[in-house]
C-alpha cells in the first residue's frame, strides 16, 4: 500500500514537472518569435512600420499602420492603425496563447494536487 502510494506521489510530481517544463518551453517559444521579429525592426530600409503589420494578411482595408506593441503576456505583437484602430500581427501563431495557458493551468493543479497528496501522507505518518 505504501508502494503504490509512494509511486502514485511520484508520477504526481513528474507530471507536474512535465506540464511546468511545457509551459516554460512554450513561453520561451512565444518570446523568441517575438524577439526575432522586433529585433528586424531597428534595421533596414522600410522597417518602420513593422513589416509584419503592414503586410499582415489581417490589415483591415484602406488603413494605414502607424505603429506596434508588444506584449509578453500573451505573448502578441499588436499593431497600431493611424484611424485608432487596433490589429494583432500573425508573428505568433494562433494556438500558442491557449495552449500555454491550459499548460499553465495544468501546472498549477498538479502542484497544488501534489502539495495536498505530500501533506495527507505526512499527516497520516504522524498520525499512525
Amino acid at each position: 500500500m505504501a508502494e503504490q502510494n509512494a509511486a502514485e506521489s511520484t508520477l504526481l510530481r513528474g507530471t507536474a514537472i512535465f506540464a511546468a517544463s511545457v509551459t516554460v518551453v512554450l513561453y520561451l517559444f512565444g518570446l523568441l518569435l517575438v524577439g526575432l521579429t522586433v529585433s528586424e525592426v531597428g534595421s533596414g530600409t522600410n522597417s518602420t512600420p513593422m513589416h509584419q503589420c503592414v503586410y499582415a494578411p489581417n490589415v483591415p482595408e484602406g488603413t494605414h499602420v502607424e505603429t506596434h506593441e508588444v506584449s509578453y503576456l500573451p505573448v502578441h505583437i499588436l499593431c497600431r492603425t493611424t484611424d485608432g484602430g487596433e490589429f494583432t500581427s500573425r508573428v505568433v501563431p494562433s494556438w500558442l496563447n491557449p495552449t500555454l495557458a491550459v499548460s499553465f493551468a495544468a501546472t498549477v493543479a498538479l502542484t497544488a494536487t501534489a502539495f495536498v497528496q505530500a501533506d495527507r501522507r505526512a499527516a497520516a505518518r504522524q498520525a499512525g
